[in-house]
């Protein structure tokens, strides 16, 4: 079943959640603005997004000061350092099977 990655606080977040629920009333909802992610469950996003670079939010201060819009972190360290600030992922994310879209691409995706 497919599962929504997302955060309350976020405009984008709840436009995207608002159209894929018209389409798919049965999502599974992750709201980690309320429920934090482990960072397995980070883990598991990086490999089902084909990296880091696609989940990386390159305006957030810390990958600014870290030059990782250039030269992005390993997933290991991405995962350690998302789950501790959750907005260092791009969002919202939707995850199906073993293949996760990111932001609006997640209204592309077939449900």
């Amino acid at each position: 079943m497919p599962t929504l990655y997302w955060k309350s606080t976020c405009t984008t977040c709840r436009e995207v959640r608002a159209a894929l629920l018209a389409r798919a009333p049965a999502l599974l909802e992750k709201n980690y603005s309320r429920d934090p992610l482990t960072v397995e469950e980070i883990r598991t996003l990086i490999r089902a997004a084909g990296g880091v670079p696609i989940l990386l939010n390159t305006t957030h201060a810390i990958c600014k000061e870290r030059g990782w819009k250039l030269h992005p972190p390993d997933p290991e360290t991405f995962a350690v350092e998302a789950c501790k600030e959750p907005n260092l992922l791009r969002r919202p994310i939707l995850l199906i099977g073993d293949r996760a879209w990111v932001h609006k691409s997640c209204l592309d995706a077939p449900l």
